[in-house]
């Protein structure tokens, strides 16, 4: 036995988990980089109570009762805590568990309780990727981070768990390395990865042994021992208990874009002072497509709208398409020469191309102002990538940085990127969508860009997104098409 530093490591494969000697921090470190960062919320610090060289073990407390943390490595790296409450009578749990990944790495979770996954996948590569079932315990994302949070904290037992003197509270993750995503996805029970469906499709699942308890919108019915839910767009939860204990899932009936496009343009058409630049452009595409009649209102509005005043891209898109779709070459001119002021971040490229199909319909010859702009250099590795799709180079150029956008939205596993907003996924669903269809697993990054656009429009039907920006960086094309 060995006495631990501050210094000293556990290795792991060709990774290292460094453990904090207070017992504050646990972190994986895969060369250079954090991986990530497991801690418990306010635990006080103590130094170890066993070191070996797989294995350390503290004794902590917390305000619930004591904390006995282990971390040890033998076929993969299991963190076990062991809540005691030893003293004192009942208290309510509110422990909470961290985790913060990487700079390089970004989080997908599936918080579903007992069956909870949390998934570490590098940003800007396909593998490899560290994942954490839980063997033991319940976890469910606490609440959502704010946007500046650099972590995700989870409860550790469903709100209202009361621990009595003597009880105890066990919450085990067992993390392995997988060489990517698709990997993790395939030892998923298969029920979990069939979630989300189209609009007027039953979800089954093998789980009529199991209690169940839906929402009052929901509809259940059981047949040749599979249970049978129905349901109306958008996202619903239901509560499947087993053996183990509770597993919280999310059910999503996707529903036409039109019904995120009403709510939208709705909102922006009633209000008195003119939308914004993102609200103008879906108002625009709305009528593009012939989902809305404008009206004479609805187009003095959009007149008035003060979009070269506006740092926002969708500026110049809505621009774009105003010109087209009145035929104003004025107008389109407007917006390229705006998008020429522009650095070239993520999206400009989609612009530039739209920019010079919409010149083209009205008679403007932006061939060579176009191509200049679409030649500049992009800012963000993200945004390169973008323009390398667009330049339609080698399946290989940015090839990791693809397969790091479908790991940051999660590939095709249920749950969500917590420390992600709603308009950063929709702006890389764009992304996996100008994947040439016959580069490699061009398909699976179009299913993950289906899954995502699809959370997306069940989150508008649900109420938790009314701002314009996810939608329409969901409608924002190289083509601007009012069909796409």
């Amino acid at each position: 036995m060995q006495e631990l530093s501050t210094s000293e490591v556990i290795h792991w494969a060709d990774a290292e988990v460094r453990l904090e000697r207070d017992g504050s921090l646990m972190r994986v470190v895969r060369g250079r980089h954090l991986v990530v960062e497991l801690g418990w919320v306010n635990a006080s610090t103590a130094d170890p109570s066993l070191v070996t060289d797989d294995e350390v073990e503290h004794s902590l407390t917390t305000h619930a009762g004591r904390l006995l943390q282990r971390a040890a490595i033998n076929d993969g790296w299991r963190s076990r805590w062991v809540l005691v409450r030893d003293h004192d009578g009942s208290v309510q749990v509110g422990e909470r568990l961290r985790v913060r990944p990487g700079p390089e790495y970004t989080l997908w979770s599936w918080s579903a309780g007992v069956s909870t996954v949390i998934v570490v996948a590098p940003a800007h590569a396909a593998g490899p990727v560290l994942a954490f079932r839980l063997e033991q315990g319940y976890l469910e994302l606490a609440e959502d981070p704010q946007e500046s949070s650099a972590w995700v904290e989870y409860l550790v037992a469903p709100e209202g768990t009361v621990l009595e003197t003597g009880d105890r509270l066990v919450t085990v993750l067992a993390g392995h390395w997988y060489a990517e995503l698709g990997d993790v996805e395939s030892r998923m029970p298969p029920w979990s990865m069939e979630t989300q469906l189209d609009e007027g499709v039953s979800w089954l699942a093998d789980l009529a042994d199991c209690g169940l308890e839906v929402p009052d919108e929901l509809v259940v019915e059981y047949a040749d021992g599979q249970v049978s839910v129905d349901g109306p767009p958008g996202s619903h939860v239901v509560d499947i208990t087993n053996p183990r204990g509770l597993s919280r899932v999310e059910l999503e009936w996707v529903p036409q874009l039109e019904v995120a496009l009403h709510k939208v343009v709705d909102a922006a058409l009633d209000r008195a002072e003119p939308p914004s630049a993102a609200e103008a452009f879906c108002v625009q595409m709305a009528a593009d497509r012939n989902t809305v009649w404008l009206g004479q209102n609805g187009h003095d509005l959009l007149d008035v709208v003060d979009w070269e005043s506006s740092e926002s891209l969708f500026a110049a898109a809505f621009a774009l398409i105003r010109g087209r779709a009145l035929g104003e070459g004025a107008l389109v001119s407007d917006g390229l020469r705006w998008l020429a002021r522009r650095p070239v971040g993520l999206g400009y490229g989609r612009v530039v191309m739209a920019g010079f199909l919409a010149s083209v319909s009205v008679g403007l010859d932006a061939q060579s102002r176009c191509l200049e702009m679409l030649s500049r250099s992009a800012v963000g590795r993200t945004a390169a990538l973008e323009s390398s799709l667009l330049h339609y180079r080698s399946a290989d150029f940015g090839a990791g940085e693809l397969a790091g956008v479908a790991n940051r939205l999660g590939g095709l596993m249920p749950g969500e990127p917590p420390l992600m907003s709603w308009t950063e996924m929709a702006e890389l669903v764009g992304l996996l969508e100008l994947c040439p269809p016959e580069w490699p697993h061009a398909s699976y990054y179009a299913q993950v860009a289906a899954k995502v656009r699809g959370k997306i429009l069940c989150a508008y039907v649900n109420g938790w997104i009314d701002e314009a920006e996810p939608l329409a960086w969901l409608l924002l094309t190289p083509e601007l098409s009012a069909t796409a």
